[in-house]
């Protein structure tokens, strides 16, 4: 069997294989907690107990749901670099504690991982290996020298 894959978007299969496994294993979860309920006595579709622990964090919980629907969204659109390096930026601010957001060296240290991190990652999966992340707006092209920065 042969798969024929373009170069230009190669960067969707994992995401994709990610999520058929995903979807697999949320349906077998589904499946394994039914069949314990029926044995229990109860109805394979019964409530569950409570899905979140008690005074859970909504706005770190929420922050991180709503700033993963925006990364993907944009990810196409300004490159993984640069976009991934807001991200992480706002991922490191997001789980940050009050004394934290205050020091201005936190946010010195969070900016210089996520630029290094980023660039790291773009250059070892996209120059090393030549595997296409998203390009965008921001992405870098260097022909002459075989470079693209993602």
């Amino acid at each position: 069997m042969r798969i024929n894959v373009e170069y230009s978007t190669q960067h969707w299969i994992f995401p994709i294989i990610t999520i058929g496994v995903l979807v697999i294993l949320g349906v077998l979860l589904i499946a394994l907690e039914g069949r314990a309920r029926v044995k229990a006595g109860g109805s394979f579709f019964a409530k569950p107990g409570r899905f979140f622990a008690e005074n859970y964090d909504k706005f770190k919980f929420w922050g991180c749901i709503v700033l993963m629907i925006v990364y993907f969204f944009f990810l196409d659109k300004l490159g993984f670099t640069f976009w991934s390096m807001i991200c992480l930026y706002l991922f490191n601010t997001l789980f940050a504690n009050k004394a934290q957001l205050k020091s201005a060296k936190y946010h010195v240290i969070s900016v210089i991982i996520s630029v290094v991190a980023c660039l790291l990652i773009s250059i070892v999966f996209g120059t090393l290996f030549a595997i296409t992340l998203p390009s965008g707006l921001f992405t870098i092209e260097i022909p002459s020298l075989g470079f693209i920065l993602y």
